[in-house]
This record gives structure tokens, C-alpha cells and sequence, in this order.
């Protein structure tokens, strides 16, 4: 009679401790682009390990989730279908064009980011990018600021709008010694470039890159040294919103005092940001690693970190886009070193060759990177 009540008792307190709930996770397959990706954004911060045997990749994540779409089937020669076990393993099931794949851990929002690569038809190839009817490689580069707006300004005066269009003019330069590669400038003189028009004309040239060039400040301390940004709804930390919120309101109206600031990009629209940005995170990330390592060695400094945050300018853009902030000119020393060519022809050298890396397809500063 007892082991019956307690039976009883326990029956009634279960929903008590029941489970939590699974982390909603959406999925997205991408098979237009000269490789499948994948791309599982989840609810919630849960974290998941990948591994590959003969015919299958699987993703085990740590706690439980809701995958939708739960399965599903694709015409694709690398991937030819994908299903769920369980409530924690997601099975992708690769056909005879896989070849290699992977895996890119982006946060704000938690995404994991597959890429599976391998053969296609020259037709499915050709209509992904169309790169092969192009024949140079495009990069836009945006020199920040101008006009009115002068960005930040040094303890002797150096402007940030006058720099970032030096830098810009003089890695057009180095750039172009390559036939293979075409670069459009934003601006390439001293005049107000409206945010939302410089991502126009990357769109409009069909760019492969887009790199905004500027330059940081800091007033309370003397940070020196590069940071490298890409696109996310929510920033990173709060000097990384802090340094979005300068930016984003370098070309706004000038507000009456005691008006509030706002702290996020207003009208950001996460889906549309989504639809335009979710392709190309994996590629923005390796493209803003490549680039922070090669500034690291050349200031010899501490890594500031690649991060992440909602700048106007890479929003909507249709390419691998990035944001970097070359020095901080509001240091002494770094500001004096910054008038000099020669510092200035190594930064060029440095993100020149950050960009071809890029190109070539050969990182060795690959993000958070799992081979099979």
C-alpha cells in the first residue's frame, strides 16, 4: 500500500522537474553557391559537436532541440538529404559529390554554419555566383567618413575621413597589380557618402568583398592596435556598441540637446538582414580573421578580437562585407606613426594581403574551423 502511495506521489510531482523545453533551432540549406550550406540558428546559447563517417554528418547537440524542418530531401549531388534522431542529432546524409566539409560557430545569434563542399555540374556552379562569366575578382573598399564629416580626430589634428581615404587609394593600388582584380572606391575624394549608398554600390557592382576602412578613438584611456568587425544584429560588447553607435550616427541629423541616443540601428529589420547576410557570415568571419591576424603582426600588439555589430554601412550588403578599424588615432603615438608613409604602406601591405588570402581561398586563420 505504501510503494502504492508513493508511486502516487510521484506521479504528481513529475511535472515539477520535468525537462526544460527544447531549444527551438531553424534550419536553412543553401545549395546555389559553388558549395551546401547549412546554417542551424537556434533560440537560445546551446552548444554542438560535428562528426563525419562514410555517408553521413552528424550534429550532436548538448541538450535538447526542436529542428525545423525536422527532414527533408534535396536534388543536390552533395547533399541528399538531412533527418533527425532523437532530440539532440541532426543527420545529414551526403551524396556522390560531397567531397570535404566546414564548421564556423558564429554567436549573436547562435549559429551554426556548415559548408560542405565537392562537384557540381558546371551549370549549377555557373548559376550560383556566376563568377565564372565574370572575369575579375571585385572588391569595394569604403574609406569611412568625409565631406562634412570628419570622423575622429587626433591630438595633432589627423583626420579620420582624410586617412581612410589615403589607405583606401593606396590598397586600390596594390590591389590592381593583380589583372585578376578590379576595386571600386565609395569615394574617392572628399565628399558625404550617405551610408546605405555605399553598401548601393557594392550591391550594384556585384562585389566580391566589401571593407570599410577606418580608424578607432578612445577618450578615457590609450588603447592602441586594429579591431575587425562584422555584421550582427547585436553587438558583441559594449565597446563594440559603442564604436557601431558612433559610426551608424556619423551621418545622422544633428539632434536638439538632451535628446535620447539610440543604442541599436534603428529600422534594422532582422529578416531582411537575414535574407541578406545569412549566406555570406562564414565567409565576413574569415575574411575579419585574416585580417585582424595580419594587423596583430604588424602592430605587434595583444589581439583586440575580431567582433561582431550592427553597422549600417554592412547591412544588406550581398557579400562577404567587413569593418576595420586600422588604429586608434586618438593615441599619440599610434596617431604619429599613422602620418608616416612608411607605417601607412604597411598597412596597406598587411590587408592586401589579408584580402588575397581571402581570394585564393587559402586562410590559415580559419574561425573555430572542425575537419573531419
Amino acid at each position: 500500500m505504501r510503494a502504492a502511495l508513493a508511486a502516487a506521489a510521484l506521479a504528481l510531482l513529475a511535472p515539477a522537474f520535468a525537462a526544460d523545453p527544447p531549444v527551438r533551432v531553424r534550419l536553412t540549406v543553401d545549395t546555389d553557391g559553388p558549395s551546401t550550406r547549412l546554417v542551424l540558428t537556434a533560440a537560445q546559447n546551446v552548444s554542438a559537436t560535428v562528426t563525419a563517417s562514410h555517408g553521413k554528418i552528424e550534429v550532436a547537440y548538448s541538450a535538447a532541440v526542436g529542428i525545423e524542418p525536422r527532414e527533408g530531401r534535396s536534388d543536390d549531388p552533395i547533399l541528399t538529404r538531412w533527418e533527425t534522431r532523437g532530440d539532440r542529432t541532426l543527420v545529414l546524409h551526403t551524396g556522390s559529390g560531397y567531397r570535404n566539409y566546414e564548421v564556423f560557430q558564429l554567436k549573436n545569434p547562435t549559429r551554426l554554419v556548415l559548408d560542405l563542399s565537392g562537384e557540381r555540374p558546371p551549370s549549377r556552379a555557373a548559376r550560383g555566383r556566376e563568377a565564372a562569366q565574370r572575369p575579375r575578382f571585385v572588391v569595394v573598399l569604403d574609406p569611412g567618413h568625409g565631406g562634412v564629416e570628419t570622423g575622429a580626430i587626433g591630438p595633432s589634428g589627423l583626420q579620420e575621413k582624410d586617412l581612410a581615404l589615403a589607405l583606401a587609394r593606396r590598397l586600390k593600388t596594390a590591389l590592381e597589380q593583380d589583372p585578376g582584380v578590379a576595386v571600386v572606391l565609395t569615394r574617392d575624394e572628399d565628399r558625404l557618402v550617405p551610408l546605405d549608398e555605399r553598401t548601393a554600390i557594392a550591391n550594384n557592382n556585384r562585389a566580391d568583398l566589401l571593407v570599410s576602412i577606418h580608424l578607432n578613438s578612445f577618450k578615457r584611456r590609450k588603447p592602441v592596435g586594429a579591431e575587425t568587425y562584422f555584421l550582427s544584429p547585436d553587438a558583441t560588447d559594449d565597446e563594440a556598441r559603442t564604436v557601431a553607435a558612433l559610426e551608424n550616427r556619423a551621418f545622422e541629423p544633428v539632434k536638439p540637446p538632451g535628446a535620447p541616443v539610440a543604442e541599436t540601428l534603428p529600422g534594422l529589420d532582422l529578416v531582411l538582414w537575414d535574407l541578406a547576410q545569412n549566406q555570406y557570415l562564414a565567409e565576413s568571419g574569415r575574411l575579419a580573421e585574416s585580417i585582424q591576424a595580419e594587423m596583430n603582426a604588424l602592430a605587434g600588439t595583444k589581439d583586440r578580437g575580431v567582433r561582431q555589430a550592427p553597422f549600417r554601412v554592412l547591412m544588406g550588403a550581398t557579400m562577404p562585407a567587413v569593418l576595420v578599424e586600422v588604429g586608434f588615432i586618438s593615441n599619440p603615438d599610434e596617431e604619429a606613426k599613422l602620418r608616416g608613409d612608411e607605417h601607412r604602406g604597411k598597412i596597406v601591405e598587411a590587408l592586401a594581403r589579408a584580402i588575397t588570402r581571402f581570394r585564393q581561398g587559402a586562410s590559415r586563420f580559419d574561425i573555430h574551423e572542425t575537419r573531419p
